[in-house]
């Protein structure tokens, strides 16, 4: 773990960051995308340790940065379906974004209603850059986040900036709903077949919730979210006929 912390130090050092518009970054040269840079950095870390070392490297320490793009923030792709603008922000795994992307993210995300900004939660984000990263080289088109209209429930994870509603062009929303679900807890889920978009959100506070909205209703405890977390278990799922919503 030492060794990660220093990776992540490292980079956060180099002052990785991303925006709608543009790459900020004082280190390489501007305009590199960040994945190269980060690929850059790493084989530099790889030639440094490995020059100071006055023996092989061990193999976990080889391994360490190998894999040291864990440790690397992720470079997601966003398409805003309301002002149909594309951009790039980097967000590390565990949800964490530099002060400069944290205003990104805010304006982003903010409410197209009021026009309100208000961060996104830490762990939402950090479901959104695994997102990114389990689909790679596809882009997040987000329909819905932060929302704090007067018709807005005051319990609405929307307004809690805990919410994200968003396609991926070429990936099934069932895939993208069943690997959420099963992969994370104490999170919402939502399917919105009739729209074309799937629903995330974070609920420290409550269990787990599934649902499938199909003609302006909510139809909780769907047969698909049984379904996928048996299946992220191994065990055996029975028939089922298929039904709206289910």
């Amino acid at each position: 773990m030492a060794e990660l912390s220093a990776i992540r130090t490292f980079f956060t050092q180099a002052e990785i960051g991303l925006n709608t518009n543009q790459i900020r970054e004082s280190v390489l040269p501007p305009m590199v995308p960040i994945l190269i840079k980060i690929k850059i950095m790493t084989t530099a870390m790889a030639g440094w340790t490995a020059a100071a070392a006055p023996v092989p490297m061990p193999a976990q320490a080889i391994a360490t940065i190998v894999n040291s793009e864990v440790a690397a923030p992720v470079a997601v792709s966003l398409y805003d379906e309301n002002d149909h603008q594309t951009g790039t922000i980097a967000i590390w795994r565990d949800g964490a974004v530099d002060d400069a992307t944290k205003a990104v993210v805010k304006k982003l995300f903010r409410c197209r209603k009021t026009f309100r900004q208000k961060m996104m939660a830490q762990k939402t984000l950090a479901m959104l850059a695994d997102v990114s990263d389990h689909y790679p080289g596809k882009v997040i088109e987000y329909v819905s986040a932060y929302r704090s209209g007067g018709a807005e429930s005051s319990t609405s994870p929307h307004r809690a900036g805990t919410a994200l509603d968003f396609r991926i062009r070429g990936v099934q929303l069932r895939d993208i709903r069943d690997y959420v679900w099963k992969t994370y807890n104490d999170v919402g889920v939502g399917w919105y077949p009739q729209e074309q978009f799937v629903h995330i959100d974070t609920r420290p506070q409550i269990h787990n919730t599934a649902w499938t909205f199909v003609n302006g209703n909510n139809r909780y405890h769907p047969y698909w979210a049984e379904t996928a977390k048996r299946q992220a278990t191994g065990v055996a799922v029975a028939p089922h006929e298929h039904r709206a919503g289910s």
